[in-house]
């Protein structure tokens, strides 16, 4: 009788624990997506040429706004409709980018500014130095005062 009890315990138990699982799982598949999310479906702009974005894309994204969001479960489907995002997204991570390469020829610029401008400091510096040494070479030599009465021999 104890076990029979026990074994009906335990059954419920994992009934329960199943049906638990499955309404976190379908809430889950609900749930609105993150913005960050968002910002991902954006860029997808940028992975796809302007045609197949238009022609491919955009009909796939246009599915999964539904009610003007997209769920954790319409996002899965639309992650299986669109193949090859990985290596594309790869590609796209590793490419020289306009915006890379002038941010870069502008620190490099910023970088030879202040290089330039410690060198001409530096010479600056020297060259004040040399003409006060220039200066004090042309000055007269002034006697040193004596007290009066006395004289230099």
């Amino acid at each position: 009788m104890i076990r029979n009890l026990i074994i009906v315990v335990l059954a419920a138990a994992c009934v329960f624990l199943f049906a638990s699982q499955y309404m976190d799982h379908k809430a889950w598949k609900e749930a609105e997506i993150s913005p960050a999310e968002y910002g991902g479906l954006v860029e997808l702009r940028e992975l796809f040429s302007a045609s197949d974005y238009r022609e491919k894309v955009l009909p796939l994204l246009r599915e999964a706004f539904v009610d003007g969001r997209v769920t954790r479960g319409r996002l899965e489907e639309l992650g299986r409709k669109l193949s090859g995002i990985g290596p594309r997204t790869l590609e796209m991570l590793e490419a020289d980018r306009t915006r890379d390469r002038v941010s870069r020829a502008w620190d490099d610029a910023r970088d030879g500014a202040a290089a330039l401008g410690e060198s001409l400091g530096r010479q600056m510096g020297k060259a004040m130095r040399e003409l006060g040494d220039a200066v004090e070479g042309l000055k007269p030599k002034r006697a040193p005062e004596r007290p009066e009465g006395t004289v230099d021999l």
